[in-house]
């Protein structure tokens, strides 16, 4: 056998190597889909997706403000609450 002779052995062996590797390949991923009915078309067709509510719920902006309008009053409580203290440490740290 002469040295070209046998690089082709060699390639068709390898190709046919390749091929048949490919093909199990395909078939032992495709095979579990096609069994199982991933591809029917008519199923997915079939179903149906309802919406029962908005994926975002509307902004209720009247108990925000009502919130944040009793946040600022704890904050101005507490500010009432500390300023006589704030003011005598300032005093006492000679700023």
């Amino acid at each position: 056998m002469s040295p070209s002779q046998s690089k082709a052995t060699f390639r068709m062996v390898a190709a046919s190597f390749a091929a048949g590797v490919s093909a199990m390949m395909l078939l032992g991923l495709v095979t579990p889909v096609v069994v199982q009915g991933g591809l029917s078309v008519r199923e997915a067709m079939a179903a149906t997706v309802e919406q029962e509510a908005p994926a975002i719920a509307p902004l209720d902006v009247a108990a925000i403000e009502a919130q944040l309008a009793a946040a600022q009053a704890d904050m101005d409580a507490s500010r009432a609450a500390t300023d006589a203290a704030m003011e005598r440490l300032e005093r006492l740290s000679g700023r």
